[in-house]
């Protein structure tokens, strides 16, 4: 039976300056006593956490295109959004759906959770799928530009070889569609 107490591999934080506070992240720059006992730095984004959808519709997965500042590029994503503050998951899940794809899921089962990029970020990730889907129309928000782009699931395979999808939450997605759906 493996043990489960890793107390002694945890860094305690001994001081702390916030040196970004903005609308959807904050910076930390602290500083950390090993577990051997000697200091180091570390730079910590903090953020609310977001939400991914699966979302298969008549033999379709549905992805949004859209440009990508922080890595300059246009990137084939699964639909997905940032949690607000007092807003439960998948209450996101339901609104993001609905902006970014026109989706009207009958059933929203969660798939995972994870963390996006944990040796500097909290960010935190719920991946849904969307179930017994309606399509309406596409509600995006006044600052979002994407297109909808429908990949057929026998082709998901091949653009996920080819080095379509880049980034975590979409990679984790068309996994899961792949295995589930046997293709």
């Amino acid at each position: 039976m493996e043990n489960n107490d890793y107390s002694h591999l945890k860094e305690e934080i001994i001081s702390n300056n916030r040196i970004f506070d903005g609308h959807v992240i904050k910076v930390d720059h602290s500083r950390v006593k090993l577990p051997d006992g000697q200091t180091a730095d570390r730079e910590i984004v903090y953020h609310k956490g977001a939400v991914s959808l699966i979302a298969v519709h008549e033999g379709e997965m549905y992805f949004v295109r859209q440009y990508r500042v922080a890595p300059d590029d246009f990137l084939l994503e699964i639909p997905a959004g940032k949690i607000e503050v007092g807003e439960a998951p998948h209450e996101t899940a339901v609104k993001e759906l609905r902006e970014e794809i026109g989706g009207i899921a009958g059933k929203l089962e969660e798939v995972q959770e994870f963390y996006v990029s944990p040796g500097f970020s909290n960010e935190y990730v719920y991946l849904y799928e969307a179930k017994d889907m309606t399509m309406e129309t596409q509600a995006l928000d006044d600052d979002e530009f994407l297109d909808i782009v429908k990949v057929r699931l026998e082709d998901l395979k091949k653009l996920l070889q080819e080095g379509a999808f880049r980034d975590s939450k979409t990679l984790i997605a068309v996994q899961h569609v792949i295995a589930s759906y046997n293709l």
